[in-house]
């Protein structure tokens, strides 16, 4: 009896402490969804280019990227290069044989191992 209300006790506490944390995680996390009221800059100047021409940038490496006379990013897609598939007929077969008798191996010992767990009911 003493036992049993001793581990009450302890449980109540246990529940107490972690609602506590709990209303303290959540309003710690609450303030995440708030809006900022840090000042906002929304004056800004617009300037016509002269032409449409673009720059090209300094750096050769990165492709699909320029920059218009006025500083401004221009930003496009580049296609992927096509590839051909020169495996023959042969090749691809030798290919799923061996992911097949991969696969068979694995599921081989996954049941080996999985059939020779120990009984969870003698615990």
């Amino acid at each position: 009896s003493i036992s049993s209300s001793i581990h009450q006790t302890q449980y109540f506490k246990m529940v107490r402490t972690s609602s506590i944390l709990l209303v303290i995680a959540s309003a710690l996390s609450a303030e995440a969804f708030t809006v900022s009221n840090m000042p906002r800059n929304t004056l800004s100047t617009m300037r016509m280019a002269d032409d449409d021409e673009t720059v090209k940038l300094v750096d050769e490496t990165e492709r699909g990227v320029s920059l218009d006379q006025d500083g401004k990013s221009n930003v496009w897609a580049i296609e992927p290069k096509m590839e051909v598939d020169s495996k023959s007929a042969e090749e691809k077969t030798s290919s799923a044989i061996t992911a097949a008798g991969g696969l068979f191996a694995f599921a081989a010992v996954a049941f080996g191992i999985l059939t020779h767990l120990p009984d969870p009911d003698q615990f």
